[in-house]
């Protein structure tokens, strides 16, 4: 069976695809797009896929996290996350994904909530991806409030 690579463009109607537990891959091998974004569907998640910096940045709304590729044809990790918490603020959980070797200046630089090396354990990114989009989903959601006593 041959994988196609289903790849969403920077238009109108990508918005939607941002909403609620939404996970921005940029990644420019399709390949690795794809694992990706079979893991995340599976796991409940909407995937947003884009294979350079340029679309990266162009994002109109803010996703609930990002897995980031450290080497893109128009730039690197550390130019997308930058611009990325310009944009959308430092809390934007950011998971790195390189196949690099990066000192821990560089990925300190990043921002990033935790790094993983290429080869990876996918059941590990999934994992991760999970608990951040979940620790950020239960601080978003407002504490129930207390039921008023009845007189």
């Amino acid at each position: 069976m041959r994988v196609t690579t289903r790849r969403l463009i920077v238009a109108e109607g990508v918005d939607e695809m941002i909403a609620g537990k939404a996970v921005l891959v940029v990644e420019d091998d399709g390949e690795i797009r794809d694992l990706y974004r079979f893991a995340f569907e599976a796991a409940g998640l909407k995937v947003w896929e884009v294979g350079t910096r340029a679309e990266a940045v162009a994002a109109r709304q803010r996703p609930s996290c990002v897995i980031l590729d450290w080497n893109l044809p128009d730039g690197n990790g550390l130019d997308v996350a930058q611009a990325l918490h310009r944009r959308w603020g430092a809390t934007l959980p950011i998971i790195l994904v390189t196949g690099s070797e990066l000192g821990p200046q560089e990925i300190a630089a990043t921002g990033a909530v935790c790094r993983f090396s290429k080869p990876f354990d996918l059941d590990e990114v999934v994992g991760t991806i999970e608990g951040t989009v979940g620790r950020r989903r239960r601080r978003a959601t407002p504490a129930p409030s207390a039921p008023s006593p009845v007189h």
